[in-house]
């Protein structure tokens, strides 16, 4: 853990001024960021800005002085533009403090990023390899929980489609046409069949009268038969 703290912090060291027209102010600011006043030390450094603009090591001390501040946006807009020093060696340490920055911005693939630029230029760079292992383990637990949350989502997803799939192939019940509704409701509507051992009136009546003519025809027969009775032998 100490050697950790001391990676973060050990590179941002203020660049001595460039020039000579501005070397008070910048020495000034530099003076001051060592005595652990960051905000006294941007001050200067704004100064010496309007001396000479657009100087890559002012911009360097920027950064450094606001990360030091806990203005990483800012740090970053300042560091970036301090790649463009002429000194190899100042642009790795740039870099290196690039990546100290998104790192405490829990950036960490920028971080990374920031890390192997800074290798690429100086490979024995030993704080940008610990760095960089870090940067690579914070990234792994920061994606971890995104990871089951993904995860739980599909599963879900997945739980909800089968369900869908089952409730789709279940029988569903057969809708009735609007013929078949009219038909049903047509034979609803006829009368039951009656049963064979019922009688209407009528029938009764009918049949009734039927066995009366069959029994005065009966009778005119038994009438003939006995007249007939008391002939014996041919009728000649």
């Amino acid at each position: 853990m100490k050697r950790y703290i001391l990676a973060l912090f050990l590179s941002f060291v203020p660049v001595l001024a460039v020039a000579d027209d501005f070397p008070g102010l910048v020495n000034r600011g530099n003076e001051a960021f060592q005595e652990g006043e960051y905000e006294a030390a941007l001050d200067l450094y704004h100064q010496a800005e309007v001396e000479r603009p657009e100087t890559p090591e002012l911009y360097y001390n920027m950064g450094g002085a606001l990360y030091k501040e806990g203005k990483y946006e800012e740090a970053v807009e300042r560091l970036q533009k301090s790649m463009l020093v002429e000194d190899i060696q100042k642009e790795a340490l740039a870099h290196y403090n690039l990546g100290n920055v998104y790192y405490r911005s829990e950036d960490y693939q920028n971080a990374i990023q920031a890390y192997q630029k800074a290798l690429e230029i100086n490979p024995t760079d030993m704080d940008a390899k610990y760095n960089l292992e870090l940067a690579r383990i914070r990234l792994k637990e920061q994606m971890k929980p995104q990871n089951e949350n993904q995860q739980q989502q599909e599963q879900q997803q997945q739980q909800q489609q089968q369900k869908q799939d089952e409730k789709e192939q279940q029988p569903q019940p057969e809708e009735q046409s609007e013929e078949n509704q009219d038909k049903k409701q047509e034979q609803q509507k006829q009368p039951e069949p009656r049963d064979e051992n019922e009688m209407s009136k009528e029938d009764a009546e009918r049949i009734l009268n039927a066995l009366k003519d069959d029994e005065k025809e009966i009778q005119k027969d038994v009438e003939r038969f006995e007249a007939a009775g008391s002939y014996q032998g041919n009728d000649w």
